[in-house]
């Protein structure tokens, strides 16, 4: 099979609490850009996106938090994926933005008007300076925060995931590697 487009790299695959589906962010590594943001794909399978994470990208698996009673909270508190691996920046709004986003809110309705406000107020941003809610971050970050909240966290090391439990899984090579 001859692909004459190259693969999709990921910084992050998530597993969804309730439903399992799978998501994945590309990786952003051009530095230069100043672009921090990220680009999701849906996958059918896990395994299916497992050869597309890029060497030390991570998975983030929700499941374990299923049935726990602050799961939508933490959710909405969760930083935002930033395409990038690395790193413990935290990119947030900037006052223009903000003074901005303020002077657009009479002419705004409904769910744009409620977000934006919240952006403008700043409301659910962690006192302690870490990143929260619409504050984009690292997939080592985001990693880091979903396990502090018990999500069961993997990370990609050559042709395996090695997970915050101790278990690896094989990485299975996809049609991507069929260079005929």
């Amino acid at each position: 099979m001859n692909h004459t487009t190259p693969h999709k790299r990921y910084s992050e695959i998530r597993i969804a609490a309730l439903t399992g589906e799978i998501s994945a962010d590309i990786l952003i590594d051009d530095l230069e850009s100043g672009v921090s943001r990220s680009v999701t794909f849906q996958h059918p399978f896990l395994e299916q996106a497992l050869p597309d994470l890029a060497e030390g990208g991570y998975v983030i698996d929700l499941r374990p938090l299923a049935n726990h009673p602050k799961l939508t909270t933490w959710v909405w508190q969760a930083p935002m994926p930033s395409g990038r691996i690395a790193g413990e920046e935290i990119n947030r709004f900037s006052d223009e933005m903000r003074e901005a986003a303020q002077s657009m809110l009479p002419g705004m309705e409904g769910t744009f008007q409620d977000i934006t406000r919240l952006v403008v107020k700043r409301v659910g941003e962690p006192d302690d300076g870490s990143a929260g809610p619409l504050d984009y971050v690292s997939a080592y970050y985001r990693a880091r925060w979903w396990h502090q909240h018990g999500a069961r966290i993997g990370k990609r090391v050559g042709e395996s995931i090695h997970w915050s439990d101790g278990t690896q899984q094989a990485i299975l090579p996809s049609c991507h590697d069929d260079a005929s």
